[in-house]
């Protein structure tokens, strides 16, 4: 439910932001103009509204919490410029599910119980951050990443389960919402990718 809060509260905000012209700068370097940013945010508001359907063996998958964002990310993936960029996302999706995935073994499920816990909501932004920047710096491939790295460990929880025999045990791609992890990490991953370029490009200014 934490998570779902603050997906509302970070896509009210970036709808306010991109409406008032206070990030040109970020999504021009995503290659999106304003008008297709509203429009990606206002779609993400309205799949809030879509049902979670059963599919099979326990799994199911919430319309809006996994259809809404996989089509942002496709897109995202399609219109960027170049092959390279659209390899590099890929890789980045995949190296972003394989360290959220062990990290979300090593990392208790109750916070608090070891010094190092970190709330998992914002692990795989960091992870996307880093991973992209270790590609080529991209924030379009640190938004994909993330949200997409997000959205593959349900997918990956439930080929687990069917392996082990437990065919029972539910698993809804998209559980949190479109208000869930996936959007935050993808937005914390931009965010943050955009404040380490910044820093670079300070430092190399000097």
């Amino acid at each position: 439910m934490q998570a779902g809060y603050t997906g509302i509260t970070i896509l009210i905000g970036l709808l306010a932001l991109v409406y008032l012209g206070l990030l040109e700068r970020v999504l021009e370097r995503m290659n999106l103009t304003r008008k297709t940013a509203l429009a990606l945010l206002l779609l993400a508001l309205l799949g809030s509204r879509l049902p979670t359907v059963t599919l099979y063996a326990g799994l199911s998958i919430n319309l809006g919490g996994m259809l809404v964002p996989l089509g942002v990310a496709v897109y995202l993936l399609v219109t960027a410029g170049t092959a390279r960029e659209r390899q590099r996302a890929l890789l980045t999706i995949v190296i972003v599910t394989v360290i959220v995935w062990v990290i979300d073994r090593l990392f208790p499920l109750e916070p608090g119980l070891f010094a190092l816990d970190i709330d998992p909501l914002f692990l795989p932004a960091l992870v996307a951050a880093a991973a992209a920047y270790a590609l080529g710096r991209s924030r379009r491939s640190a938004f994909i990443g993330a949200l997409l790295g997000v959205l593959l460990i349900d997918l990956v929880a439930w080929g687990e389960n069917l392996v082990r025999g437990f065919r029972t045990i539910p698993v809804t791609l998209g559980g949190g919402g479109v208000f869930g992890a996936a959007l935050v990490a993808a937005v914390l991953a931009v965010l943050l990718a955009e404040a380490v370029g910044e820093i670079r490009e300070s430092l190399h200014r000097r």
